[in-house]
């Protein structure tokens, strides 16, 4: 593990390097993303946002219960405020904005902190899970008779950019084994770590923003990436 890791293994800590590293990877896929999605139609349109990271509880996806967030003690309107499970519950709220205003296709993205307990196995970084983690999100609407396979191409651009990142490491595509409820197909994308396959990113085609469209999510998990890329670099380079 890199240097950045103190007592707390679970809790991740950045120095300098690192921290311009997660910003580099966060600007060369978010200009993969816009590029793919533009070849295939020029229409498209991106918003990128931040949101906080406290939420009302009702805000949240069902698919997460009570024991996989951090619930404060603050209530506003009626509900609990929680440190949001993903960054997702923010990007949609824009989203909503501005399909209203907006001809589809549209896609809303940010970076951030999102925050789970990892209620099965603990979260270790030996097991690259952390409970606060960066996240790396796009919503890609689109409507809902659309023939482009959009999520094909994003996962195929991506993973190549990964693949960058990792020294050309080899990439799989796999069907994830939690098949959330808003999500009709999700797929991961695996890279090799410790001598297994370890899922870096997901993308979902969504049913959950209305009845007319489909939202292709592609979710990046940064901490893994960074700590995946360190790694390999300082075995490589020992």
């Amino acid at each position: 593990m890199s240097n950045a890791f103190y007592e707390i293994e679970s809790l991740r800590f950045y120095d300098e390097a690192e921290i311009e590293l997660r910003e580099m990877m966060t600007s060369r896929i978010s200009n993969t993303v816009k590029r793919t999605l533009t070849q295939v139609n020029p229409a498209w349109k991106f918003y990128r946002v931040e949101g906080p990271l406290l939420t009302p509880q009702n805000f949240v996806n069902d698919s997460y219960d009570e024991d996989d967030i951090f619930i404060t003690q603050i209530e506003k309107a009626g509900s609990k405020l929680v440190l949001r499970p993903e960054t997702t519950v923010s990007s949609y709220m824009f989203a909503r904005k501005k399909y209203a205003n907006n001809k589809l296709p549209l896609c809303v993205w940010q970076v951030g902190k999102s925050f789970r307990v990892e209620k099965s196995d603990g979260a270790t970084a030996a097991k690259l899970r952390f409970n606060e983690f960066y996240q790396l999100e796009f919503q890609c609407i689109y409507s809902v008779g659309t023939k482009a396979d959009y999520r094909k191409y994003l996962m195929d651009a991506v993973s190549q950019q990964i693949s960058m990142f990792l020294g050309g490491e080899k990439i799989r595509f796999v069907d994830s084994d939690r098949l959330p409820s808003y999500s009709e197909s999700t797929l991961d994308i695996e890279v090799p770590f410790r001598n297994e396959w370890k899922e870096i990113a997901s993308c979902s085609i969504r049913t959950d923003f209305s009845e007319d469209t489909r939202v292709c999510e592609i979710a990046i998990g940064l901490d893994r990436l960074i700590e995946i890329h360190n790694e390999k670099y300082y075995n490589e380079n020992s």
